[in-house]
This record gives structure tokens, sequence and C-alpha cells, in this order.
């Protein structure tokens, strides 16, 4: 039987242990609270409350905790137990801290100092600080943290939650530097402290490495955080939290709001009041920026009321600022939204927040310009650009702009047009040093988002006064940038491509066998997807800088007596930078919208046409006659002579528009001059290794590839059952020329995932890509390989843009979803044209024409066939 001496030792030692492992001995403290109730042992059984109350409280049940430190702090005071009262109340303030009751925890906190051993008052004079922290007076809570560090009297335990904490103010502030030094120690520390700890810990050192600008690193450390909490046992609400803010950083808003709405729902889950609304605030910021206005008011509108319920002024300012722009986004701008973002900006900018009072003044300037109130204009931008001078790279990004929205506001005459483009340079200069640091794809594409607006203001400069070369320039500056960077060595591919393209072929068996798709199928796939995806956002190699964007003398070098028509539109106006031989010039094309309407008429006259209406005639006269408008649009302004080749770098608005059938001699699409001059320069002469290969169940295919192959001496061939993923990648990894007539899958959710179906699964664009297999040459004869889709910064991704990023120099490719079979006989003179030395363009042209008397579906695939690239 255990006497009162050995249950209290029990107790205590069960505390002990729930501090350093509470998901391990939760249990045990449950079992010790039954054994001091059955001996009744009062002192005991606070002890072990106590220490149930605190696992409890780390899983997120502070509503739960609190009642059983209710029940242990009644027992305390009835039966004289003062330092076991003290201790109670120490705990069972941080539980009301959680819960919102700031006055009510630090009532506790101050009850409970004069009762406890001066070996725990640490721990009391950590949670004060606490208070102050999220309260907002960040001052003050980094001045008690750094006592507590010089304290050489304090706990390890309450150490490294010191300096935690001070880290995470020092990255609110600016100086992620120095957070990094404090989180490194305390990793060391927390190392022999439990599981707990260093899971924290880790969080906090991805946050700030973020902050920091060690970008693959972060994520790399939130991957690793999420790890430890599972194997920790810990909920996982503020790690996604965090790891929401960095997702957002990069873009990836779909991810990051998943990852807030996650973090809410367990928040919520727990009453963990304080940091549910936080995680409703990240959920409101991102609607923002979804396109969500009326979500965003009403996450941010509740978030401030339990913000200004809790007394935390500058969540409260955060939350003001979210809601005033909800506003601003849903009804305009109102004097009530810029009076509530200056006061909010203030407050923010008191309490030593200058990101986010960066973020609320930029807001402030841009309301106070729409209503036309430019001094006060004047005041907030500017205040932004000082608030920015020193920070991270996105808060310099906002500085930046500030301050070329400010100087636009201002222009008058050519100073103030430098001032304006000066500013949209260096945000610019400092977006490519952060995009080229990105370890993928991907991630640099998105990046660009970042700089929309200092491209578009830029532009709005230049066009008006500026000289049709600086205008080009300024696009080519802002035009499919992430694509220019250069490529790190393959670094191979790994096992989760492998067992997706297994999961892809069970689904492909499940529809042909029973029309379904099982939903835990759908399940793996999704998952792997995410972590191949979450993979390719931590490599460690980021390869070198972008390569500096083409200026014209150049590009005309590159185009070779082609002309080149890059097209841009500003708000509603279209316009088109045209390259001649000998000269440059800019050629107003009018507004957008009849631009737009007629290519939508063409594209829903040729969808009838491949839905086999009976009035097929019908259907292709209209989509001509919508083809005809384009041309008259589009092109016949630019003024190219018939027989001329013409090169097309589309804006995003035009990146749908069928553009070989506009014009009569060859033509090709390129994302940009730059990656046309970086092919044309880099392209040796066309070789004569050719692969051919032929995908499954695909009507024609193996005829396609017989035919194709006799019309290259040598070809090497490759058919069902054996054309699979690892056969065609070792055939075309050396091809000068690769044909590919393969079933092809567009993915615009994630166009990396955009694949070429083989015999024994997909072939997707991350495998390519991981591998380092561009051919030189690239015949995609497949439905739909050559859609892009448009991201912010005028940035496009699919095969055409990834494979020309890794080194493709041509490729022809169906813009359209061109019916199985229907190229199948234009092949034929799309190889003998390029056996004979022709370019890809010219091949291209001289295919089509072999299509042009053809029936509904040869016409529509002599609309969708297209060249992309010098080739």
């Amino acid at each position: 039987m255990d006497t009162e001496l050995d249950l209290r030792e029990r107790a205590d030692a069960a505390y002990r242990r729930v501090l350093l492992d509470p998901a391990r001995y939760a249990a045990e403290a449950e079992v010790t609270v039954v054994r001091a109730r059955s001996a009744g042992d009062v002192e005991a059984l606070v002890v072990a409350l106590k220490a149930v109350a605190w696992a409890r409280h780390v899983a997120l049940d502070n509503e739960g905790a609190r009642g059983l430190l209710d029940q242990g702090v009644r027992l305390a005071r009835r039966h004289g137990l003062p330092r076991r009262l003290g201790e109670l109340l120490l705990t069972r303030a941080v539980a009301l801290h959680e819960l919102g009751r700031y006055d009510a925890a630090a009532r506790d906190l101050r009850l409970a100092e004069p009762l406890i051993e001066p070996g725990e008052r640490p721990e009391v004079r950590f949670q004060l600080a606490v208070l102050e922290h999220n309260r907002g007076r960040l001052g003050a809570a980094a001045g008690a943290y750094r006592e507590l560090l010089d304290d050489p009297d304090c706990p390890p335990f309450v150490w490294v939650k010191a300096a935690n904490n001070l880290a995470n103010v020092q990255t609110l502030l600016g100086r992620p530097q120095e957070a990094l030094g404090h989180l490194e120690r305390a990793a060391e520390l927390a190392a022999g402290l439990g599981p707990r700890l260093p899971a924290v810990i880790a969080d906090s050192l991805a946050w700030s490495s973020y902050h920091a600008g060690r970008l693959a690193e972060s994520v790399r450390r939130f991957e690793e955080a999420g790890r430890l909490h599972a194997a920790a046992g810990l909920p996982l609400g503020e790690h996604h939290l965090e790891y929401a803010d960095v997702l957002r950083d990069l873009r990836l808003l779909d991810e990051a709001m998943a990852a807030a709405r996650s973090a809410a729902a367990d928040f919520v889950r727990h009453d963990a009041r304080l940091m549910a609304a936080e995680a409703r605030l990240r959920c409101a910021r991102l609607a923002l920026e979804l396109g969500d206005p009326a979500t965003a008011l009403a996450e941010a509108t509740s978030a401030g009321r339990d913000f200004r319920r809790q007394r935390r002024p500058a969540w409260a300012a955060r939350a003001t600022v979210a809601a005033a722009e909800a506003l601003t986004h849903r009804d305009g701008p109102t004097p009530q939204a810029l009076r509530s973002l200056r006061t909010a900006a203030a407050t923010l900018e008191r309490l030593g927040l200058r990101a986010e009072a960066a973020y609320a003044r930029l807001a402030a300037g841009r309301a106070a310009l729409a209503l036309g109130r430019r001094a006060v204009a004047g005041r907030e931008l500017t205040a932004v650009g000082a608030l920015a001078d020193g920070h991270s790279l996105l808060v310099r990004l906002r500085g930046h702009l500030a301050r070329a929205l400010l100087a636009e506001a201002q222009v008058s005459g050519s100073g103030g047009t430098a001032a304006v483009l000066r500013e949209c340079v260096r945000g610019l200069r400092d977006l490519a040093r952060h995009r080229a640091a990105l370890p993928s794809l991907e991630l640099r594409v998105l990046a660009s988002g970042h700089g929309a607006e200092l491209g578009e203001i830029g532009l709005r400069t230049l066009v008006p006064a500026g000289s049709a070369t600086s205008i080009l320039e300024w696009l080519e500056r802002t035009r499919a940038a992430a694509l220019l960077r250069v490529h790190p060595a393959a670094t191979g591919i790994d096992e989760d491509v492998i067992a997706l393209r297994g999961v892809e072929q069970e689904l492909r068996a499940a529809r042909l066998e029973r029309g379904e798709e099982p939903p835990q199928l759908l399940a793996r796939q999704s998952a792997l997807e995410a972590r191949i995806r979450r993979r390719s956002w931590t490599a460690e190699d980021t390869g070198g800088e972008a390569a500096s964007p083409v200026r014209a003398a150049g590009l005309r070098r590159a185009l070779d007596g082609a002309w080149l028509a890059e097209y841009a539109v500003i708000g509603e106006r279209t316009l088109a930078v045209v390259v001649e031989p000998r000269r440059t010039r800019i050629v107003e094309l009018g507004p957008i919208g009849p631009i737009r309407h007629e290519s939508e008429a063409a594209a829903f006259g040729l969808r009838r046409l491949l839905q086999g209406t009976r009035f097929s005639a019908v259907a292709r006269a209209a989509a001509q006659e919508a083809l005809d408008g384009l041309a008259r649009l589009l092109v016949v302004p630019l003024g190219v002579p018939p027989d001329v080749p013409l090169v097309v770098v589309p804006s995003a608005q035009l990146l749908d528009v069928p553009w070989s059938p506009l014009h009569p001699a060859p033509v090709s699409v390129t994302p940009s001059g730059g990656l046309w001059a970086r092919a044309h320069r880099g392209g040796a002469a066309p070789g004569s290794r050719v692969a051919v290969v032929a995908g499954p169940d695909l009507e024609g295919a193996i005829e396609e590839a017989g035919t194709v192959a006799a019309e290259h001496a040598g070809a090497r061939t490759l058919l069902p059952p054996v054309s699979t993923v690892d056969a065609t990648l070792g055939l075309v990894r050396d091809a000068d020329l690769a044909h590919l007539a393969c079933h092809g899958l567009f993915r615009s959710d994630s166009p990396l995932f955009s694949a070429l179906e083989l015999s024994d699964g997909r072939l997707t664009l991350y495998e390519l890509l991981a591998r380092g297999i561009a051919p030189r040459r690239v015949v995609l004869a497949s439905c739909n390989s050559g859609v892009q889709r448009a991201y912010g910064g005028n940035e496009v991704l699919g095969f055409v843009g990834a494979m020309m990023s890794n080194g493709s120099a041509g490729i022809a490719a169906a813009g359209l979803p061109i019916p199985d079979g229907a190229c199948q006989p234009s092949m034929t003179v799309l190889h003998r044209s390029l056996a004979r030395g022709d370019s890809l363009a010219t091949a291209v042209w001289h295919a089509r024409e072999a299509l042009a008397a053809g029936g509904p579906e040869e016409y529509v695939a002599w609309c969708g066939l297209t060249a992309y690239g010098p080739g």
C-alpha cells in the first residue's frame, strides 16, 4: 500500500514527467488522481490534478484544465496548503491566459508569487511577460524575457521558453538574425527537456528562418517541426498557423488557407480563444488575397471583436486593417475606411510592429489616392518607405511600391517619370534576387506575383512618352522572368513519383473496368502529389542567378529576319511592340473587349465542331469569322508582310488566342522574347538523334510512330507495351528530336503535374524536370499539350514554358483539345520538313497546310497546332 509520502512523491514525479512529455505521461497522472482520491491524500490529489490539467492545456483543452485547477485551488485553500495553492494558481493563470481572460490570469499570478518556492518564481515572471507579449506590449515583454535569460538561477525549462518568445518578438520587430541566435541556443537546451519543447523550438526556427531570407531552409524546418509535433502527440494548430504565414508569403495561397482553416478548427475545438482569433485573422487576409472580400470581412470582424474583448490592441489593429481593406474591395474606398486604416497604422507603429504598420499605411495611402486626398496619401506612402527600409525583402517591396505610387501621383515631366521607374526597377531587382534563391520552378513562378503591381506601374509610366525599345525592354523585364533562371544540375527522382505513377495506373484501370475513381485511390494520389510538391520546395541546390532580360538589339539578331510582336494589356487598352529587322515600334490595338469577344466566339465555334454538330458547316464558318476578326484586331494592324514569319509573345489575357491561323506565313509563340533569344543562342544545329514514342489507347498512335520514324534515318522507336516511362526517358534523354504520340493531360490546378500517358502510367513534368530531360525539339502530338496557365507577374506555366525553361529550343504542341488521330496525316509532312532542315515553325506551317482542306476535326487541328520557340 502507498504511504502518503509515496503518493506525494508519485504526484510530483507525475507532474515533472507531464511537463516534459505530456502525451506520454498524461495517463499516469490520471491514475495518480484516482489513487490520491482513494487514499484521501489531499496534497497528492491537488498535485495530480495540476499534472492532468497541464496535459489538457498542452492538448488545447484549456477549459477542461481550468475546471481541474479550480477543484485543486478550492482543496488547497480549504486544507491550508499555501505552497501547493501557489503552484495551482500559477498553472491556472496559463489556462486562463489561453482562454483570453487576461485580468483573471494576472490576478492568479500576483496571488501565486508570494506562495511558491523561490525557484519557481521565474515561471511567474515568464507568464507575466507572456501577458505583455500577447497584449502587444512587445518592448516590455522583450525586456522581461531578457531579464530571465540573464538570470543565472532561471531553470532551463523557463529559459528555453523565454528564449523562444524573445525570438518571436525580435522577428516581429524585423530582427530575425538575432532571433535565430537565441533559438539555436534554446534548441540545444530543449533537446534534454522532453519532446514538446524541441517541437516548439523547431517551429520558431522555421518561422524566423523564413523572415531571415532562408527560404528553402524554412520550409524544411516546418516539415521537420510537423513531424516532431506528431511524434510528441501535440496539437498541430500553432504549427499550421505559423506555416500558413510562410505559405502565404510564398504565394501558395490555397495551401496557406487550408493550413489556417485547419488551425482555426483545432483552436475552436479546444476553446483556445486567443489562438482561434489569430487564426481567423489569417483566414481573413488570405480570403482577401484569394478574391473573397465577403469572407475576409466576416472573419476580420469576428476576430477584431475577440481581440478587443481580450484587450489586445496590436491584434485588434491588424483586424481593423483587414476589415477596412475588405470593405474597400467590396464597396470602394470611403473616408471611414481611410480613418480606420490610419488609426490602426498609428497603433501598430507605436507598438513597434514596423512590418504590420507598413502594410496598414500602404493600404491607407492607396485609399487616400483613390479618394483624391493627395496630401494624406503623400504622408502615408512616405511613411511606408521609411518603415520598410532595412526590413525583410517582402516588406521592402512594399516600400518600393509605396514610393512608386507616390511618385506616379506626383509625375510632372521627365523627372517624375524617372522617379517612378527608379523605384519599380529597385523593387524588381530585389524580387529577382528573392526569386533566384527559391528552389523550385513553381515557387519562382509564384513569387513573380509579388512584383506584378510594380511591373504595371512601370509600364503605365513608360507608355505615354517612352520609346518602343524602352517599352519592349520593360515588358521583357516583367514577362516569364521565372523561366529564365539558370537551372541547377538534375537531382534525380524519388520514390514518391514512382508510387504516384502506380496509383495513377490503378485509377486508370478502375476507370476502364468500373467507370469510377475509388476515393481511397484519389486520397493516396492527393497525398503523394502534396509530398512531391513540398519536397520540391525544400531542394538544397538553388542554382545560379536568372539570366538578364534580353535587349532589343539582341532579340533582333535572334529573330534572323522574322518579325516579333509582344502584346501588352494596360487596363482595357491593348498594344503591341513590333520588332522588325531595322526598327522597333508601338502599335495601338484598341480596347481588349472586342478581342476577348472574338476569342470566346472562336473557342465556342471550335467546341461545337468537336461535339459533332449536324451544323458543322455553320459552326466552321462562325469559328473562321471569329478567327478573321482576331486577325484584323491583333495581326493586320502590325503590317507584317504576308510572307514574313511572325513570332508572338502574348500577354496573359491573350494566352487562349489560337495564333497559328492569324497570319499566312509561319507563326511561332514564345512566353517571352528572352526565352526565344536564349533558345536561339543555346540550341546547337539540329542533329540526327530522333526518338519516337507511341503511348497506349491512342487511335492511330502506332501508325503515326511508324510514319514519323520512316522520315528520319536511324530513328529509334518505342511502341506499347514497352513504351514505359523509364524506357521513354532513356530514349529521349539525348535526343535532338523527340516525337511523343500520347494522350496528354493538362493540370490547371498544378501545371507541373501535367502529364503524358505512357504504357505503365503518366510521365509528369515534375519527373522530366527532376531528371533534367529536355530534348532540343519536341513534338507533342496530344491534345491541350500547348495550354499554359497564367500567374501573377506575367508568368506562365505548362509543358511549353517548363520545357523551354529547362532547355528545349522548340516545341510543336496543340493549344486545343484536338481529337485522337486528327493530326496524324500532318505529322508525316511536319517531319519531312524538319528532315529537310526547316525551322520548327516552318514545319508546323507545312503540316497545317496538309490539314486545311480536311473535315471538322482536321480544321480544329489546323487551328490548334502551334510552334513554340525558335526550334
